[in-house]
């Protein structure tokens, strides 16, 4: 049986984020991952979205936090905090995750809003 939803999300923001474990992308990330944004969807191979999350670890260094992860069979719903260890700001979001065979295949995001969700 394939790792569901929400442990992969779980698995995208802690191990990989939270723990630096930028090679955990070939497990847990489609090849392509397809990221949709409000007016745009950008394909991103594995190489691409390992060297993506690379670059904002060393410029950021984000810390998440989960404040709400919920999903089903298909779809986990994240909303999460995070602060920049870097210049400590607060940011805070809402993402839709898509899964299938055991791998996130789609991320739905909007822009990142200062601050944390109460």
């Amino acid at each position: 049986m394939s790792e569901s939803p929400v442990s992969l999300v779980e698995r995208y923001l802690f191990e990989l984020y939270n723990n630096k474990n930028v090679d955990l992308v070939r497990e847990i990330c489609g090849d392509p991952m397809t990221r949709h944004s409000a007016g745009a969807v950008t394909e991103l191979t594995r190489d691409e979205q390992a060297e993506r999350i690379t670059k904002d670890l060393a410029a950021h260094d984000p810390f998440f936090t989960v404040v709400t992860l919920v999903g089903d069979d298909t779809f986990a719903s994240l909303t999460w905090n995070a602060e920049r260890r870097s210049t400590g700001e607060k940011l805070c979001g809402i993402e839709i995750f898509k899964a299938r065979d055991g791998v996130i295949t789609d991320v739905w995001n909007s822009n990142y809003f200062e601050g944390s969700w109460s």
